[in-house]
């Protein structure tokens, strides 16, 4: 039904030529222009589709020759600068005269809001919608674009960044204004758009504006290097080494508080060459790959994502993973690297939980530490914080410890817990160079390598915007998009500082929820068609890591918002068998180990008969590390334990007095 809608209410608003008039647009994401190179297409379509060849190259500030001498290049007959620095020379009569003897009007980058503020409301404002209505060619890159749609974003407040979109819907950057020029109604447009991952404000315009006006805008954004030309039939063809991505919405739903919400904004992301009727939404020529079978998460275990890295951006966190997931005693598994996670580890220890560290290294793969294979098989939540990524999955694939942690996390109701930069290993495949090559993306060097697989339809991208890289996240908002073509993955999840993302069952449903401060951004394929990017940046032939789709969708999560995700699918799960500890000089004193009899006990009821020592204390566990039950008894009196109370299923009796101990598993059945 979303389709339908959105079909309908493009042809209702883009067929009106009334609204929209006869002229045609040139809109370019930004980037430097490249003679015989990428830029040569888009411009050239512009001075071709213009009646008498003549350029006006706009701005408000000195400029070189070098647009106007390209433009000649391409077969202009005129290209001049043209600068308008001033409401008085904006408004001036003989700058509207100057203007209209032009056909194409070409806006340059630099700061929207001064075009908003010193252009608004005046001739030259009337020139470009009387030149759009006569059929001329209305073009501008990066800041020139995006004054160009029926709704603009003027920065008046300087510039709003995706994490701070995502966290405040209403901050006072929000600035959108529908009272510049009216040659394109109903749609906002934005620049630089996956290099500065402009996905993250782009959607929260679009609800801010619903939430504001009650109008849903459709979005456009273009990458740099990349210009999208719309003809006057409303095709609009794509050119370039980026991408043209595409969105719109039936619906936003209200937020808990300040946080956008989006649920299933339709996304389409075209390349160089193809083509989209915006009449109707309609792909004439693109992605020609069938996107193929996907899978949904069919886990039956919980999933924590958190953000970002730092203790104390986490707490929140933490606290969520010991009283708000399993049970309160519940032990926890905390994976690290060797030496790190103190903070951490103390943290949940002051929250009550009880916490066994391993560390990811060859010392604990080895075969004498059964006592940390043996918390494995007990343990319920399991958490991994500042490991490296070369120290985990060598730790993961190197031993006996190892091999049991990765198989145990996948147990029906296990709960694991990623903080930061180890979320990206929960998903399928995890990108391993975006932090080290700043480049990587645009020069088609990103590298994947196999994740865990809890979430095997997903792939995880962590700190997604992150505040210290100003506003450059090409690696982190290309990344997620690409493994999904590439690996044929339903689920690309962006997480953001300050918050986290569940993954979890209810009602035989697996589920996406988000908490914290900043929404969470979920991709979905939903079908359609698929492609990668062909176009080189160089002349050694290097093509951007970006992808081509024609049906995905895009979900802002917070509050109370879940997507479903799947049905669960319960593993076997077979009983463990607990090893045999290395016991030390007093321990090994205890003359014989303890008889418990009947085992299995059809009534709950166990008496213990041999290896008691006096005074002993009798502490009974489910396999999940909780203490269910405790008593005492002597060895000259003999013990019993009644558990006919308790749930059918495997228990762990200890028996002893200080370091004393031993432990037998029995069955209530």
């Amino acid at each position: 039904m979303l389709r339908v809608f959105v079909v309908l209410v493009f042809s209702t608003l883009l067929c009106s030529g009334e609204l929209l008039g006869q002229g045609k647009l040139v809109l370019v994401g930004g980037g430097s222009e490249s003679v015989g190179g990428w830029s040569d297409a888009p411009y050239q379509w512009a001075v071709d589709r213009s009646e008498n060849k003549r350029v006006a190259v706009i701005s408000y500030a000195d400029a070189d020759d070098f647009i106007p001498n390209y433009f000649i290049s391409l077969g202009a007959v005129a290209a001049d600068n043209i600068k308008i620095a001033t409401r008085a020379e904006a408004d001036d009569p003989q700058t509207y005269d100057l203007l209209m003897g032009y056909d194409v009007f070409f806006f340059k980058g630099g700061d929207q809001s001064v075009y908003y503020n010193e252009y608004k409301g005046t001739l030259t404002a009337k020139a470009i919608t009387d030149k759009f209505s006569a059929g001329g060619v209305i073009g501008g890159t990066s800041a020139g674009m995006a004054i160009l749609s029926g709704v603009i974003y003027t920065a008046e407040n300087g510039t709003v960044y995706p994490d701070e979109a995502l966290r405040n819907l209403n901050n006072n950057k929000m600035t959108l204004a529908d009272d510049f020029v009216s040659i394109f109604p109903g749609f906002i447009f934005d620049s630089h758009f996956t290099e500065r991952g402009r996905v993250g404000r782009l959607i929260p315009f679009m609800a801010h504006w619903y939430h504001k006006v009650g109008e849903l805008l459709y979005g456009v954004g273009v990458d740099d290097r990349t210009a999208l030309c719309i003809d006057d039939d409303r095709k609009a063809v794509v050119y370039g080494t980026g991408s043209v991505s595409f969105y719109s919405s039936s619906a936003f739903p209200l937020s808990d508080g300040e946080l956008p919400v989006a649920d299933a904004v339709s996304a389409m992301q075209l390349l160089h060459g193809d083509i989209v009727d915006l009449s109707d939404w309609s792909v004439i020529s693109g992605p020609a790959s069938p996107a193929g079978e996907i899978s949904d998460e069919d886990g039956n275990y919980q999933v924590l994502l958190s953000g970002a890295e730092g203790y104390s951006v986490n707490t929140g966190f933490l606290d969520y993973l010991v009283k708000q997931t399993g049970e309160i005693d519940d032990s926890i598994i905390v994976v690290t690297a060797p030496g790190r996670a103190k903070a951490y580890i103390q943290r949940l220890e002051s929250s009550g939980a009880k916490v066994v560290v391993i560390e990811a290294s060859s010392t604990s793969n080895d075969e004498s530490r059964a006592d940390l294979r043996n918390a494995i098989r007990v343990s319920r939540k399991v958490l991994f914080v500042e490991n490296n990524d070369n120290g985990l999955f060598s730790f993961l694939q190197g031993g006996m410890t190892g091999a049991l942690l990765e198989s145990h996390i996948r147990r029906n109701g296990v709960i694991s817990a990623f903080v930061g930069e180890n979320s990206r290993y929960a998903g399928k495949v995890w990108v391993a160079n975006h932090l080290s090559d700043g480049l990587a993306a645009y020069y088609g060097r990103l590298q994947f390598r196999d994740g865990l697989s809890l979430l095997k339809s997903s792939v995880v991208m962590s700190n997604t915007y992150d505040p210290s890289a100003t506003d450059f996240y090409e690696n982190t908002t290309a990344s997620v998009s690409w493994a999904m073509v590439a690996e044929g993955l339903k689920y690309g999840i962006y997480l953001n500082r300050g918050g986290f993302l569940k993954f979890a069952q209810d009602d035989d449903i697996n589920y996406f929820q988000s908490f914290g401060d900043r929404s969470s951004i979920v991709l979905t394929q939903r079908g359609g068609n698929i492609a990668v990017a062909n176009q080189p940046v160089n002349t050694s032939g290097a093509v951007r890591n970006y992808v081509g789709f024609t049906d995905f969708s895009y979900t802002l999560l917070s509050g109370s918002l879940r997507i479903d995700v799947g049905n669960p699918v319960p593993g076997l799960d077979p009983p463990y068998e607990l090893e045999p500890t290395v016991v030390g000089v007093e321990e090994s004193s205890m003359q014989s180990v303890v008889s418990v009899v009947p085992n299995p006990s059809r009534n709950g009821v166990f008496y213990l008969r041999e290896g008691v020592v006096d005074n002993a204390t009798i502490i009974v566990t489910d396999l999940f590390g909780r203490r269910v039950w405790e008593g005492a008894c002597h060895s000259n009196e003999g013990c019993v334990v009644d558990l006919s109370d308790y749930p059918d299923g495997m228990y762990l009796i200890s028996v002893g007095s200080g370091i004393q101990r031993e432990t037998t598993r029995v069955l209530k059945q």
